[in-house]
């Protein structure tokens, strides 16, 4: 519950590009599993498969260590030049 005055906040919105089917087969699945595994939303589903790869390079690539926070304005993350 957010008291008078105080702004709600919510988590940072990311969006990223996906081929049309592969959204569909990603939403077949987590609607098909959403019991059995636990996921409550696509956003939950998303999240918790791209932190599971974070975590699986920063064990490879930086000793088990997060690397440094790069801020959403900060580095181009697309295709290199």
């Amino acid at each position: 519950m957010v008291n008078e005055g105080e702004k709600k906040t919510y988590p940072h919105k990311v969006s990223f590009y996906q081929q049309r089917e592969d959204t569909a087969r990603m939403r077949g699945a987590v609607l098909a599993t959403r019991t059995a595994e636990g996921h409550r939303s696509m956003t939950e589903f998303i999240n918790s498969a791209v932190m599971a790869e974070v975590e699986r390079l920063e064990v490879k690539y930086n000793n088990g260590e997060p690397f440094p926070a790069v801020e959403a304005d900060r580095g181009h993350a697309g295709r290199p030049l």
